[in-house]
C-alpha cells in the first residue's frame, strides 16, 4: 500500500476514495510536504491538505493544481473530478415515512428552521443587532451552534432576501447579488485557506463596503486574526455577539420541542440524563443532536426512551466513533501530531480518572501540519478552539476512545515528565527567560533522558528551554573552575595589600573572609559534582570527596549529597523475622532485638517469603501483643490476612469474601479496617487472626474511600474519599465508632498520617506539597504549615513516635525528613534520593536518624539521616585516605585534610 494511504473499507464513499488516491499520487511523486507542494501549485499548504482530506470535494482548480505539482495526468484527473462531483451531488431525498426531528452531527439548514429550538433569546438579540447595524459578527467555539443559528434561525426570520455563503465557496470574491442580507458562515476560512494577504484584505474590505447588511460567523480562536485588520476591528467594536453553551432550559427546549412537533414524547428520565450530559460542555451541541437522532431511530412507538439513548451509546459513543474515523483519515505524520495533541490535552489522574486540560495554543509548534490537525479535529467536534486555547470537546472522549486510553497507559511517568517540562518552559518564558528559572541537576537529567525515548516529542519552546538549561549548566561548571583560579589570585593580592595598607587591616580581613567563604563554596560544589563521575570507577574516593566538600562548606545541598552517597550503598532488605523490623512495632517505638536482613534484588523477590502474592499487593503490617506479625494484601478474588511472623514462610491466616478495595491493620494488632465495595468501612476484631469477626461499621460514609490510616495507638482512624475530604473517627470502641473531625483541604489528598498526640494531621497528594493541620483547636481544624519539597505526588507519610519529626516519600524518588519541634514552622532536615516505587508506608527505626520505608512487595529499606553516623559508616570502608595529589586536584592549595584520615 502506498505510504500515507489508509486502507479503504466497505463504508468508503467515492469522495473518500478520491481523496485517498490524491494522497497516493503525492506519495508516488516523492512524498513532498504540503508546504513544498504549495510552492509549486501556488496554493496554500492548508488548501492542498484539505483537498486530500476527504471532508469535501475540492474545487476543480485546486485539484488540477495539486495534480500538476505531483506531475500527474491532468486530463485523466479532470475526468475523474467530474465523475466524483456527479456522484456526490445532492439528490432529491427519497420519500420517507417520517422526517427525523433532529439534525445529527450536521448543522441545521434553512429548510430545518421548523425543527430549530432553544435559541430564541439569542436569535432575538441577533435580529435586533442586524436591524440596527450594517455589519455584525457572531463569535463562538467550534460546536457552539453558530452555523445553525445563522442558517436555521436568522435566514428563516429575516424579513428580506438573504445570501448564505462561505469564503471557500466564493473563492474570496463577494458575488454581486440583490439580496438584502449577506451571511458569510465559517469566516475563519479567510485565514486558513488563503495565504495571499492582499486577496484576504480585499475580501474583508468588500464585506465592509457592501451596501447590504452583512453577518459573519467566526470561530472564537480566530478572534486574534480579526484583530490584525484595523477596519474590521472598528466595525466589530459594538457589533459582535458571543455564543456560549446552552443553558438548562434552552437544552430542554432543544430536546423536547422537535419531538413534540414530530408527535413524539420524551421520557422524563431521558431529558434529565441528556441535560446532565450536555450542561456546561463547550462544543457538545452536534454530539447531543447526533445522540438524539440515534435515540429517535430506536424509539419505542412514539416515545424516545432512556434505554434507546443508552443503546445508541449516547454522547460517548458518538465521540469515540468520530474520533477513530477522523484519526484514521489523517496522514501518517499528522496522526503522530494528533497523538501528541491529545496527550497534551489530558491531565493525568492519580487514583482518580484522567480529565481534560485546557491547552494554550502557544504550547504547540507554529506549523502548517499542526494547523491542519487542529482544524480537522475541531471540524469533527473533537476539540474546541478558542482565541488562544485548545480543549477536548468532552471528557467522555478520554473515557470512551480505546486508542487514547492506550496512549495514556503507555508511559504515564513520561507524560508527567512532559507536563512538568511544559510548565517549566512556560514559566521561563513568562519570566523573560530568566536564568534562575532553568532546569538544573536531577530535573534536567530526567527531562533529557525522557527526550531520548523513541516516541517522545517536544515543542519548539520546550526544546529551547532544555537547550538553555544545558548551556547554563555547562557555563556554571566552567565558571566554577575560573572562579577558583580568580579566588586564589584574589587571596594573594589581599595578602600583599595587607602588608602595604596596615591602616585598612580590618576591611582587608573582612574581604578575605568573604572571598574565602565564596572560594570554599565554589570548591566544595565542584568537588561534590566531580564525585558523581567517580561514583562508579572509584567509590571510596568519591565518598571522601563529598564528605570533604560538606565539611568545607556545610550547605544543605552538600549535606544531602553525603546522605545520598550513603543511601546509594544500601538497598532493600527483607527481614528473616518480621518481629525484628523496627517499622512494625505496635506503638511506634523500636523493638529491642537487632534487625537481621539481607539485600534484595527486586527482580528475584517479587513476593512475600515463599507464598506467591501479586507484586505491590501488601497494604499494611502489624504486630500483635504476642509478638506475632501479620500482613494484609489486596488480591483477586479476595483480600487476605497473612501470618508473616517468619517472613520466609508466611501463611494465609484468613481470606475476606466480597469486593474489598482497601485494607489496613491497626498497629496494636487487634483491629482491622477494610473498605467493601468502595464506600462501606468495616471494623473487624482481629485478635484471633484466623477467625476475625465484624464488630462495627463507620456510619454514613457518603463517598468512595480511597485511603485508610490508623494512629499509632490504634484509637483513631482516618479515611480519605475521592473528593479529598479527610474524616477522623474515634474507634476506641470499635462497636460504636464516631466521627470527631472533618478536613476539607481543598487540594488532592491521597495519603494521611496522624501524630501520636492526635493533635496534628499530615496530608499529601498529587501536588507534592504536604500540609499540616491542627485538629485540636476549639474553632475547628486549621492548616498550620506547608512542606514544599517534593516535585511529584506524595506516596507515604510517617511521624516519629514522639511527634518531633515527619518522614515523607515522594514519587520523585526522594525521601525527606522534616524537623517538627515547632509544627507551625517546620524545617527541612534532610533529603535522600532513591527509588520510591511501590512504597506504601514510612516510619522511624531504632535510632534518631533511621527512617524505614515499606514496599508493597514485602521488602523494607532503611534510610539514615544522622549525618555523623553516615560519615562514620562511609569512612569505615575506606582503606586508604585520599592522596595529596588527588586532594590538590579538587581543592587546590587548601591544606590536605583527608576526611577519613
Amino acid at each position: 500500500m502506498p505510504r500515507g494511504e489508509r486502507p479503504l473499507d466497505v463504508g468508503d464513499t467515492p469522495l473518500l476514495k478520491f481523496a485517498a488516491d490524491l494522497r497516493s499520487l503525492r506519495d508516488r511523486a516523492g512524498g513532498h510536504s504540503y508546504r513544498q507542494l504549495g510552492a509549486k501549485a501556488h496554493y496554500s499548504a492548508t488548501t492542498l491538505s484539505d483537498a486530500a482530506g476527504g471532508r469535501r470535494l475540492p474545487s476543480l482548480a485546486v485539484t488540477l493544481a495539486y495534480v500538476r505539482a505531483c506531475e500527474g495526468d491532468v486530463a485523466a484527473w479532470e475526468d475523474r473530478w467530474h465523475e466524483v462531483a456527479a456522484a456526490v451531488a445532492p439528490e432529491a431525498p427519497p420519500p420517507v415515512e417520517q422526517q427525523p426531528p433532529y439534525a445529527g452531527l450536521a448543522a441545521f439548514q434553512p429548510r430545518d428552521s421548523e425543527w430549530f429550538f432553544g435559541r430564541d433569546q439569542l436569535l432575538e438579540d441577533l435580529l435586533a443587532r442586524v436591524g440596527s447595524a450594517r455589519f455584525t459578527a457572531v463569535f463562538g467555539a467550534s460546536g457552539a451552534g453558530k452555523s445553525s443559528l445563522l442558517q436555521a434561525g436568522l435566514v428563516a426570520r429575516f424579513a428580506g432576501t438573504t445570501l448564505l455563503t462561505t469564503p471557500s465557496a466564493t473563492d474570496l470574491a463577494l458575488p454581486e447579488t440583490p439580496a438584502d442580507l449577506v451571511i458569510v458562515d465559517q469566516f475563519e476560512e479567510v485565514f486558513t485557506l488563503c495565504s495571499d494577504t492582499s486577496r484576504r484584505a480585499a475580501f474583508i474590505a468588500a464585506l465592509l463596503d457592501a451596501p447590504q447588511h452583512v453577518v459573519i460567523s467566526v470561530r472564537a480562536d480566530f478572534y486574534g486574526h480579526c484583530a490584525q485588520h484595523p477596519d474590521l476591528v472598528a466595525a466589530l467594536e459594538d457589533n459582535q455577539l458571543l455564543i456560549g453553551p446552552m443553558g438548562t432550559e434552552e437544552l430542554r427546549q432543544a430536546i423536547m420541542q422537535p419531538a413534540v412537533k414530530a408527535s413524539c414524547t420524551v421520557e422524563t428520565a431521558l431529558v434529565s440524563r441528556l441535560v446532565a450530559d450536555a450542561t456546561g460542555q463547550p462544543g457538545v451541541l452536534p454530539l447531543l443532536s447526533h445522540a438524539l437522532l440515534e435515540t429517535w431511530r430506536r424509539r419505542r412507538g412514539a416515545t424516545l426512551t432512556l434505554a434507546g439513548y443508552e443503546a445508541a451509546g449516547g454522547v460517548q459513543y458518538a465521540i469515540a466513533q468520530t474520533a477513530e474515523r477522523t484519526y484514521t483519515s489523517l496522514e501518517r505524520q499528522q496522526r503522530e501530531l494528533a497523538r501528541q495533541v491529545f496527550l497534551r490535552l489530558t491531565a493525568l489522574g492519580d487514583g482518580t480518572e484522567d480529565t481534560k486540560r485546557s491547552l494554550p495554543r502557544a504550547e504547540l509548534d507554529d506549523d502548517v501540519d499542526v494547523d491542519v490537525v487542529l482544524d480537522r479535529l475541531a471540524h469533527a467536534r473533537l476539540l474546541t478552539l478558542d482565541r488562544d486555547r485548545v480543549e477536548i470537546a468532552h471528557e467522555a472522549l478520554i473515557r470512551s476512545w480505546p486508542r487514547l486510553r492506550g496512549w495514556l497507559a503507555e508511559d504515564r511517568e513520561g507524560l508527567r515528565t512532559l507536563r512538568q517540562l511544559t510548565e517549566a518552559a512556560a514559566t521561563w518564558i513568562s519570566l523573560h527567560r530568566a536564568p534562575d528559572a532553568l532546569y538544573r541537576g536531577t530535573r534536567l537529567d530526567t527531562a533529557l533522558e525522557w527526550t531520548r525515548r523513541p516516541r517522545a516529542r517536544t515543542s519548539a519552546r520546550e526544546r529551547e528551554f532544555l537547550a538553555a538549561s544545558s548551556q547554563a549548566r555547562d557555563r556554571e561548571r566552567r565558571l566554577a573552575h575560573r572562579q577558583t583560579r580568580r579566588l586564589r589570585q584574589l587571596v594573594a593580592l589581599l595578602a600583599v595589600l595587607l602588608l602595604l595598607a596596615g591602616g585598612a587591616m580590618v576591611q582587608t580581613i573582612r574581604a578575605q573572609e568573604t572571598a574565602t567563604e565564596q572560594r570554599n563554596i565554589a570548591l566544595a560544589r565542584f568537588a561534590a559534582n566531580e564525585s558523581l563521575g567517580k561514583r562508579e570507577s572509584d567509590p571510596l574516593v568519591a565518598d571522601q570527596l563529598v564528605i570533604a566538600a560538606y565539611r568545607l562548606s556545610g550547605t544543605d545541598d552538600l549535606r544531602d549529597a553525603v546522605l545520598g552517597a550513603h543511601a546509594g550503598k544500601s538497598g532493600s532488605t527483607i527481614s528473616r523475622s518480621v518481629r525484628t523490623s523496627p517499622a512494625l512495632s505496635p506503638d511506634g517505638r523500636p523493638l529491642p532485638s537487632a534487625r537481621v536482613g539481607e539485600p534484595v534484588d527486586d527482580r528475584l523477590y517479587p513476593r512475600i517469603g515463599t507464598l506467591t502474592t501479586p507484586v505491590d499487593a501488601v497494604t499494611s503490617f502489624a504486630l500483635t501483643p504476642a509478638a506475632q506479625a501479620f500482613a494484609t494484601t489486596l488480591e483477586s478474588p479476595g483480600a487476605r490476612l497473612w501470618d508473616a511472623t517468619d517472613a520466609r514462610e508466611p501463611v494465609p491466616a484468613h481470606t475476606f469474601s466480597g469486593q474489598v478495595t482497601q485494607l489496613s491493620y491497626a498497629p496494636n494488632g487487634k483491629l482491622l479496617a477494610l473498605v467493601r465495595e468502595a464506600m462501606t468501612v468495616e471494623l473487624w476484631d482481629a485478635a484471633d487472626p484466623a477467625a476475625p469477626r465484624l464488630i462495627g461499621v463507620l456510619p454514613d460514609h457518603p463517598r468512595w474511600v480511597t485511603a485508610l490510616a490508623f494512629s499509632q495507638d490504634s484509637r483513631v482512624l482516618a479515611t480519605t474519599d475521592n473528593q479529598s475530604r479527610v474524616r477522623l473517627w474515634d474507634v476506641g470502641d470499635p462497636a460504636a465508632p464516631r466521627q470527631t473531625a472533618q478536613l476539607s483541604d481543598g487540594e488532592d489528598v491521597s495519603v494521611v498520617a496522624l501524630a501520636p498526640d492526635h493533635r496534628t494531621v499530615a496530608l499529601g497528594g498529587v501536588s507534592g506539597v504536604v500540609r499540616l493541620w491542627d485538629v485540636s483547636a476549639a474553632e475547628g481544624p486549621r492548616r498550620i504549615a506547608e512542606l514544599d519539597g517534593h516535585r511529584q505526588p506524595v506516596r507515604a507519610l510517617g511521624f516519629r513516635h514522639d511527634g518531633t519529626a515527619l518522614a515523607t516519600v515522594g514519587r520523585d524518588d526522594t525521601v525527606r525528613l522534616w524537623d517538627l519541634a515547632d509544627a507551625a514552622r517546620p524545617r527541612a532536615a534532610g533529603r535522600i534520593s532513591g527509588s520510591s516505587e511501590g512504597v506504601y508506608g514510612v516510619s522511624f527505626g531504632e535510632t534518631w536518624g533511621e527512617v524505614v520505608t515499606a514496599r508493597a512487595d514485602g521488602t523494607f529499606r532503611h534510610w539514615e539521616f544522622d549525618l555523623d553516623h553516615v560519615v562514620a559508616q562511609l569512612c569505615a570502608s575506606v582503606r586508604e585516605p585520599i592522596s595529596r595529589e588527588e586532594w590538590s586536584r579538587y581543592f587546590g592549595s587548601l591544606e590536605h585534610r583527608p576526611p577519613c584520615g
